[in-house]
């Protein structure tokens, strides 16, 4: 992939050439690197605020950057000090006088509970996406509610979706073919017959004449989406749909698209008297999990989250989701 250090690269400021040759050397490496990017655009603007001399990343700077923002969650702040100090040690092997930062925060991955979505508030929801006004600037109004429904009806990761290329999406056969996932490993990801109606229907006004490497989710002039774009349109959408959010790290987040759908996935095999001891590893395997136990993991709710669920299983399974009492 080849920048320039200009306004259409998303990078500016003095860094912004050493940030593109940066992202290029991880990329290079073999790393997705979508987010770090995104993030180290905002880095880049945030750069014009400050002086900078000879390419130094000063410790000013440097503490500038990661000094905690209001609402912030502790995650996404380890994340902002990671990605800089990841740039830092680049600088420096380059010779560039740069200032390393050590990130002290400890975050407690495994405290967050999934919000699922209820079948009401999901028609909602889509009911108010649908609503979204067109605009002669932006075609917000196809792409949004495509995108959603693909998260939800298909459970993918909100990278996944994005990088979805036109040949990846067979609309003819309903099958989604997942490239370089989480995990490093290819999958091929069935769509239900009503979303894969509503997909054609997007394509058609969307892609006019367009290649099979040409991403599928584009904005009006065929360049790629940002996450950046879904998630801020994400919260205001729920506002609109009458969902509340409990504020940083209660959700809903997006990925909650890709926890109702899980649920509500195993809840049909197990009412539909598919046994636990199946249905586990064919969700497994479409969620693109390297393991079962990855998706015990990801499914483990409270009663209050999914009531039912545990009376239809077998006592003997009852270890892979146990009660969880409120506080």
């Amino acid at each position: 992939m080849s920048y320039k250090n200009d306004e259409s690269s998303g990078f500016v400021g003095s860094f912004g050439d050493l940030l593109i040759q940066f992202v290029q050397f991880k990329q290079s490496l073999g790393y997705k690197y979508i987010a770090e990017e995104e993030m180290l655009k905002r880095f880049s603007k945030f750069t014009l605020n400050h002086t900078v001399k000879d390419y130094i990343l000063t410790k000013k700077l440097v503490d500038a950057w990661a000094e905690k923002r209001p609402t912030e969650r502790d995650v996404t702040r380890e994340k902002r000090i990671n990605n800089i100090r990841q740039f830092a040690k680049y600088l420096a092997d380059l010779g560039y006088e740069a200032y390393i930062p050590y990130c002290k925060i400890k975050v407690d991955r495994n405290s967050y509970v999934p919000y699922i979505f209820t079948h009401e508030q999901l028609r909602s929801f889509f009911a108010v996406c649908d609503d979204i006004k067109p605009h002669p600037l932006s075609n917000r109004h196809l792409f949004l509610p495509a995108i959603y429904r693909l998260l939800y009806g298909c459970g993918l990761r909100i990278s996944e979706a994005l990088a979805l290329k036109l040949r990846d999406v067979d609309l003819k056969n309903g099958i989604v073919t997942i490239h370089g996932t989480k995990f490093s490993k290819d999958r091929l990801t069935p769509m239900s017959s009503s979303l894969q109606l509503y997909l054609k229907r997007y394509f058609v006004k969307v892609h006019g004449v367009s290649e099979p490497e040409n991403y599928f989710f584009i904005k009006k002039d065929k360049t790629p989406i940002a996450s950046s774009t879904v998630y801020k349109s994400f919260r205001n959408l729920l506002w609109q749909s009458d969902i509340s959010h409990g504020g940083n790290g209660r959700g809903p987040r997006l990925h909650d698209f890709r926890h109702t759908f899980a649920v509500n996935s195993l809840n049909n095999m197990v009412k539909n008297g598919l046994d636990l001891y199946c249905a586990l590893p064919v969700l497994s395997t479409y969620l693109g999990h390297v393991s079962t136990t990855a998706t015990e993991k990801y499914l483990r709710l409270t009663e209050e989250a999914y009531p039912g669920l545990l009376d239809s299983v077998d006592k003997l399974c009852s270890y892979i989701f146990p009660e969880v009492t409120s506080k």
